[in-house]
């Protein structure tokens, strides 16, 4: 993003050059003092967007009165302004797909369904809807782009809506719930099930939980298993959660809010309901160690999961960014944010274990869970498999979809996108628990 915004000042030089998501929203006074920038856009950006051009548009040059941002005051000081308030996400408008080269989009939509096929083994046209803002908890690792807003999720019909219009206009047939989290709650999720099922529309489709949400035994098995079997019956094919860890020190750590076994009962009801899983684990945490590293792929064998690795990425305004700053860590911060790369490599190592322990440890694990699972991947594939196929028994061993060689070309500094009322009762999953007061209900 720096530089990005570097190359544009030398080529733009009188350009008001505005940047959101995440970057903007946790470290606006650091990158607005490190890079060419000139307005930050914290947060939700629907609204803030549409008043920040309306400023540069008619000249305007004070921009205090624009909630939601931060900028360099001519002394070189950062000015934040006002947060502005969460919208109400049903009366935003659908995505406008005309802007954009969407027949070229759809021609390469496929990716993002990680070599599935849909019905009779079409190619999957795959489109991305947004069905919730936000996340209903504040793990110690995470950050998302609405950190400060309550979570808030589309009413089943307005989402309907959207994918209606997609299938229709555009031919998709799998819709990716592109969220930080889909569904907080068993009532949630059902509603959505439901309301897919009352359309009539077939589509093939995925989103991302938590794994309390089928793993949690507040509703009885019956009642997790009956809502899981929605979902197949609807077109789910694959959800996607996070095992974390196999330690229960370490979720805590995370301020995760589950128990270790909500992971295998989860695995369990998607399993029996015909629902594919997709975990994830982060290693690196202060306290790992090799047993908690063994811990993690063992819970992995007894659900007959490849998961996919990743190691402590501290990100800004996260509690783990805090204690790698209180520790000693982190002390450019400029610098440090500047080299990180992404989530599966070591770029910060907190632990009492060196580099290559870590990765010896997890080399160890993967193979023990390679051959029971009987995966097939390589000792370089471990960490970086090649997609989700690659993490089951059952799809491990399909081929993809035949390429067709005269169609195939090669796309050189090509930015392709994604997208990545409240209805729900907060499913918490400590509610007999002491510390269930401490939790933030918005």
């Amino acid at each position: 993003m720096k530089s990005f915004t570097h190359t544009v000042r030398k080529h733009q030089p009188s350009a008001k050059i505005v940047i959101g998501n995440s970057v903007a929203g946790s470290i606006p006074e650091i990158f607005l003092k490190h890079s060419d920038a000139d307005i930050a856009v914290i947060g939700e950006g629907e609204y803030t967007t549409v008043a920040v051009l309306d400023a540069i548009r008619d000249g305007q040059t004070d921009w205090h009165d624009i909630e939601g941002i931060a900028f360099l005051d001519k002394d070189g000081n950062c000015i934040r302004t006002p947060k502005r308030k969460a919208c109400k996400i049903d009366e935003l408008p659908t995505v406008d797909w005309e802007f954009f080269d969407t027949k070229r989009y759809l021609e390469m939509s496929h990716a993002m369904a990680h070599g599935l096929v849909v019905g009779d083994n079409a190619q999957p046209v795959c489109m991305p809807v947004t069905s919730a803002r936000g996340c209903a908890f504040k793990c110690t690792f995470c950050h998302y782009v609405f950190w400060d807003d309550p979570y808030r999720h589309r009413s089943p019909e307005n989402i309907i809506s959207e994918v209606k219009r997609n299938i229709e206009q555009y031919g998709a047939n799998y819709i990716n719930f592109w969220d930080d989290l889909s569904f907080a709650s068993i009532k949630q999720a059902e509603a959505l099930a439901d309301a897919i099922l009352e359309s009539g529309l077939k589509f093939t489709w995925n989103a991302a939980v938590r794994v309390d949400l089928f793993g949690h035994p507040r509703h009885s098995y019956e009642k997790r298993l009956s809502v899981a079997r929605k979902f197949k019956e609807s077109g789910c094919v694959n959800v996607g959660f996070s095992l974390e860890s196999g330690n229960q020190e370490i979720l805590d750590m995370m301020n995760k809010r589950i128990k270790v076994e909500y992971f295998l009962d989860q695995v369990k009801v998607l399993d029996e309901a015909g629902v594919t899983s997709n975990t994830s684990v982060v290693f690196g945490y202060p306290i790992e160690t090799k047993e908690t590293i063994r811990e993690t792929f063992d819970m992995c064998l007894r659900a007959h999961v490849y998961p996919s690795i990743g190691f402590l990425l501290p990100l800004p305004y996260t509690g783990m960014y805090e204690y790698a700053k209180e520790h000693g860590y982190i002390t450019d911060e400029d610098a440090y944010l500047t080299a990180i790369t992404e989530r599966q490599g070591i770029c910060l190592n907190m632990t009492q274990m060196s580099d290559d322990e870590i990765m010896d440890q997890i080399k160890e694990g993967g193979i023990r869970l390679n051959e029971q699972l009987e995966l097939g991947l390589t000792e370089d594939s471990l960490i970086r498999t090649g997609g989700y196929r690659k993490h089951s028994p059952k799809t491990a061993h399909e081929e993809n979809p035949p390429l067709d060689p005269e169609n195939i070309e090669r796309n050189v500094n090509d930015f392709t996108f994604n997208y990545s009322k409240t209805l729900f009762e907060l499913d918490t999953g400590i509610e007999n628990q002491k510390e269930d007061s401490t939790i933030e209900r918005r």
